[in-house]
């Protein structure tokens, strides 16, 4: 006969692997000042796994995925649905040292735009991108991305961290080939391959 323990910890364990299952994460892109649709931007999901150490929490990427914006600036991704941390995951899995699967960290970006989320950084973007959250943001919300007018702002939108781990970049060709099609643009040298 099991333990309420043993029962418990199967319980949560079963609701870790919830958090797998695939969803689709979707959305749409517009320009800020148009509300025109933005064509050809790339949208990137990265997922991070995540479990609790004494030293906080530890993670390690686990998949990267990206996509083109459509002519009416729509994106589609497939991928784990991953879920949200709290105190009875932090205690799970400091316990049994199982990681779970955060929801996807997203990432647009279209040269000569604000790009999502790094904008927010950007003085020409700051108070012009809407911040829905990234949760929001894979669940269909429009990001609405402000046109960078000058050279300096947008050498600025430049500083896009790619998503890590193995076989990572080979994962954002596109992201890597608008970044560098950007660098070209402002005359400066390619620095992704």
């Amino acid at each position: 006969m099991l333990s309420k323990s043993s029962v418990i910890l199967f319980c949560i364990f079963m609701l870790f692997c919830s958090s797998a299952y695939a969803a689709t994460f979707k959305g749409r892109v517009i320009d800020a000042d148009t509300k025109g649709p933005i064509e050809g931007a790339v949208v990137v999901a990265q997922w991070v796994e995540e479990r609790a150490t004494i030293a906080g929490p530890s993670t390690r990427p686990k998949d990267v995925k990206e996509t083109l914006t459509d002519k009416n600036g729509e994106w589609v991704i497939n991928g784990p649905k991953g879920r949200r941390g709290g105190d009875i995951t932090a205690i799970f899995t400091f316990i049994t040292g199982f990681y779970y699967t955060r929801p996807p960290e997203i990432i647009i970006f279209k040269p000569g735009y604000c790009s999502w989320p790094n904008g927010f950084g950007i003085d020409a973007c700051k108070g012009k991108i809407k911040r829905k959250g990234n949760e929001k943001t894979a669940e269909g919300e429009t990001v609405e991305l402000p046109k960078l007018t000058n050279r300096e702002d947008r050498l600025r939108s430049q500083s896009i961290s790619l998503a890590g781990g193995e076989g990572a970049l080979e994962k954002q060709r596109e992201l890597i080939r608008l970044i560098n099609e950007e660098r070209r643009s402002l005359g400066l040298q390619e620095i992704y391959k």
